[in-house]
């Protein structure tokens, strides 16, 4: 069979083209890095916040900007194009916020390191703006995971939560950043011996958490010192460099099922009432990945029907327990068989997540990555680093 060609000659290509690198940028500040232990993490988690606590007055800090995307976390330097570090979202195992302190952080592993070798990266923010950061990440995870089991979406979306308010209606701005494709990074190559043990050496300096203005391990000091990209990053070989850019056109690689769900929503409530009810995942799947998250996380879905009711399910030592959240006829909001009322749901779920309530745990800002991988798939890797 002849092979038809174009007008310069060239046989057509019928390979589909690279989809679309989708993502949104926050500038930020990055504190440093620290060691975790994966066991400590996913059953003491109140241990990794006393951590934190701990660096809230560290004055070492670094202006940074934030992308978020479906492939992975990258750092860029204040310009916006100098990398810094990068994080495959497949080994991003946690992510948290402590507002108080205005702290963003999240716990990842370096490509073929130990499962139990684990950082956990320090970013600091204007109050408010730190969860968003949060929110924006354990979006980044549900969508994900979403898209590597398709079968879990849910038939038909539940209903608004019902935002009354922005969850900082005095510092918080109501529109997320737009999107941004960043420019496509050279391949580096290995590390030389004498980085290595830079990098060894280090690792090495140890830090107090007593001490609040220690400085943590910086893992990645060298490599933002010297501009070059360090192991635990991946390279994006789809991308583009227009800063505050919207991509509209949706990823090649989504499914006809996912093109319905908002990756990320305009606006902070929206993107907070998707995290809280894990928006697009079955109800009963969803529960079923609380099991697997730490204490203290929780999923708010409203009740099917007319009546103002939703539920919460917590995780909680022996499991994970439902409790049914009321709407007076006042129009406040308050756990059923509580006294406590509130105005808004943000607001109920904040005083719980601030002091232990009566009838269940703390609540817990902490999101597991459901989609994350422990150990390193030799033929995924591959594929991964050639894009």
């Amino acid at each position: 069979m002849k092979k038809k060609t174009t007008g310069n000659g060239r046989g057509l290509d019928l390979a589909p083209p690279p989809p679309r690198t989708r993502g949104i940028t926050k500038p930020a500040e990055y504190v440093g890095s620290f060691m975790v232990e994966e066991l400590e993490l996913q059953q003491h988690a109140g241990q990794l916040e006393d951590q934190l606590q701990a660096l809230k007055d560290c004055p070492r800090r670094r202006s940074v900007v934030l992308r978020f995307s479906l492939q992975g976390l990258k750092v860029y330097g204040a310009d916006g194009e100098t990398l810094l570090m990068a994080h495959a979202l497949r080994r991003i195992l946690y992510s948290t916020c402590l507002h108080a302190e205005c702290q963003f952080a999240f716990v990842a592993r370096n490509p073929h390191s130990p499962p139990s070798a684990l950082f956990c990266h320090l970013f600091v923010g204007p109050p408010g703006e730190t969860h968003v950061l949060h929110l924006l990440l354990c979006r980044s995870f549900q969508i994900c995971y979403l898209q590597a089991h398709p079968e879990l979406q849910a038939a038909e979306p539940d209903p608004p939560v019902l935002l009354r308010e922005p969850l900082n209606p005095e510092e918080v701005s109501r529109t997320v950043n737009a999107l941004l494709s960043l420019r496509r990074l050279p391949a580096l190559g290995p590390l030389g011996a004498g980085e290595r043990r830079a990098e060894a050496e280090g690792r090495a300096v140890g830090w107090r958490p007593g001490n609040p203005y220690c400085s943590p391990v910086l893992v990645r000091k060298k490599a933002i010192r010297s501009k070059v990209l360090r192991s635990g990053a991946y390279r994006d070989c789809g991308a583009e460099s227009t800063l505050q850019q919207r991509e509209g056109a949706p990823s090649g690689g989504e499914s006809r099922g996912m093109r319905g769900l908002v990756l990320f929503p305009d606006t902070e409530a929206a993107l907070a009432e998707s995290v809280w009810a894990f928006a697009g995942i079955a109800r009963a799947d969803g529960i079923a990945l609380l099991h697997r998250d730490v204490l203290g996380a929780f999923l708010l879905r409203p009740e099917p029907g007319g009546t103002p009711r939703w539920c919460l399910w917590v995780r909680v030592p022996c499991g994970v327990v439902p409790y049914c959240v009321l709407r007076t006829l006042q129009g406040r909001f308050c756990v059923e068989h509580s006294h406590a009322e509130f105005r808004s749901l943000p607001a109920l779920l904040a005083h719980y997540s601030a002091v232990p309530g009566s009838c269940f745990c703390r609540l817990s800002a902490g999101r597991r990555n459901p989609g994350y991988e422990r150990d390193e798939d030799g033929a995924a890797l591959l594929q991964h680093e050639r894009g």
